[in-house]
């Protein structure tokens, strides 16, 4: 067998073969792809490494509430402020500088038993925190530390307010256990005897049933009642004394009084009565004397009352005497219009000198055991023309009625009053 030397080398056809294969599993793979049936796998991510969460803040406790130690306490007799405070545990620095700051503002010499006084402290610190001082709802003093340490006195600040109100009663006993009872402070019952004393006698002529209205300011403190202003308008509706209906007018002139629904003046020469309130323990005429033992004339009228209730000139007039009168004890006469004398015997002391003028109401002595008397009382007697008279049948005339140009100012200021004494609480 020959060979032709000068003949190119035969190629192996494996190669070749191949990267046929190669190209046509490559095109296919491309015609798969575009055809979207080829699933696409992604390498796996490398692990993060894991963050770590944010660390709660650390809880700060909440400081603990302060506390306080508050003390209350009333003042005694002969006590001062300072010697309150010390007996409350407040120290002389504090003491002193209380009494500084409140120099101009409290007037330490009204102070007076009974009222209140009240010590706060910080617990665990003996330095006074607060001071107040109170007398009552419209009159109260505080003392409180300032930021820089020092204490500051002040008055505190009260709204008052007047309202009008209506207050109606029976009478089951007398007129101020009638309001007690009824929850109206009892001083009500002392405005409405001086509004009706002209024409009611509160110590023998009140009878169970007997009914009581009123048409009266009441005056308010930050709310709360305080005292009560002027009585407007009054009505009595008694067994023994019929109605009586009055009401508080002032005229064009300025001048102020108390009428009934005609215009004529409530007021007389006359009280029926020195005393607001007592009862009476002897009356005018014949009885056995109480310390003589044997019977005698009474020239006048005993009223029982505690020692020291004031006792009041039943009409204008002027001292004749004043001082010891033998069995009076102390005792005071005045002298009055139209020859009429009044003596007040028995008294504990005596508010007026002889020769001054004295007013109707006008205090001028205050119930006593002094004399022949077996306990405290008043007798009151009454002398016209030098003679002694029963001052319970005295009959004194009224004074002007409103005059006749103004009744017509008179009806329309009293309207109301009566529209809301009648029960309209919408009058006023």
């Amino acid at each position: 067998m020959s060979h032709d030397s000068d003949a190119p080398p035969r190629r192996s056809r494996v190669p070749a073969a191949l990267a046929g294969l190669g190209f046509l599993a490559v095109l296919g793979l491309a015609l798969a792809g575009a055809s979207g049936r080829v699933l696409t796998i992604r390498p796996p991510l490398a692990e993060s490494p894991a963050v770590a969460a944010p660390a709660p803040a650390a809880l700060v406790p909440a400081p603990p509430p302060e506390r306080f130690t508050a003390v209350t306490s009333r003042l005694g007799r002969d006590q001062t402020v300072a010697q309150a405070l010390f007996k409350l545990d407040v120290s002389a620095a504090d003491v002193q500088a209380v009494v500084a700051s409140l120099k101009g503002l409290f007037p330490f010499r009204r102070a007076r038993p009974g009222d209140q006084l009240r010590v706060e402290k910080r617990d665990g610190e003996s330095a006074l925190l607060r001071f107040s001082y109170r007398q009552g709802p419209a009159d109260e003093w505080l003392v409180e530390r300032l930021p820089d340490g020092t204490l500051r006195g002040t008055k505190r600040p009260v709204e008052l307010t007047t309202e009008v109100v209506r207050v109606a009663a029976t009478l089951e006993s007398s007129l101020y256990e009638t309001f007690q009872k009824s929850g109206e402070n009892p001083d009500l019952a002392v405005l409405a005897a001086d509004v009706l004393a002209w024409d009611v006698d509160f110590y023998h002529e009140v009878r169970g049933g007997d009914r009581i209205r009123l048409v009266v300011e009441k005056v308010l403190a930050d709310g709360k009642p305080l005292r009560y202003g002027e009585v407007l308008a009054a009505e009595y509706d008694g067994e023994a004394t019929g109605r009586k209906r009055l009401f508080r007018y002032t005229a064009p002139d300025g001048q102020t009084s108390y009428f009934d629904d005609e215009g004529q003046s409530a007021r007389r020469g006359f009280l029926r009565s020195p005393l607001r309130y007592a009862h009476i323990t002897s009356r005018y005429g014949n009885r056995v004397h109480p310390v003589l033992g044997y019977n005698r004339a009474h020239a006048g009228v005993d009223y029982g009352a505690p020692t020291g209730t004031p006792v009041w000139a039943v009409g204008d007039g002027q001292v004749k005497q004043s001082g010891w009168s033998g069995g009076c004890g102390k005792a005071v006469t005045l002298r009055h219009r139209n020859g009429y004398e009044t003596v007040y015997c028995h008294l504990s002391g005596i508010a007026v000198s002889a020769g001054k003028a004295v007013a109707q109401k006008q205090v001028i002595g205050w119930v006593g055991e002094t004399g022949l008397a077996t306990g405290p009382h008043l007798h009151y007697a009454v002398k016209r023309g030098g003679g002694f008279i029963n001052p319970l049948q005295l009959k004194v005339p009224r004074e002007a009625p409103v005059p006749e140009q103004w009744l017509p100012d008179f009806r329309e200021k009293i309207a109301p009053l009566r529209a809301k004494l009648e029960g309209d609480l919408a009058a006023l």
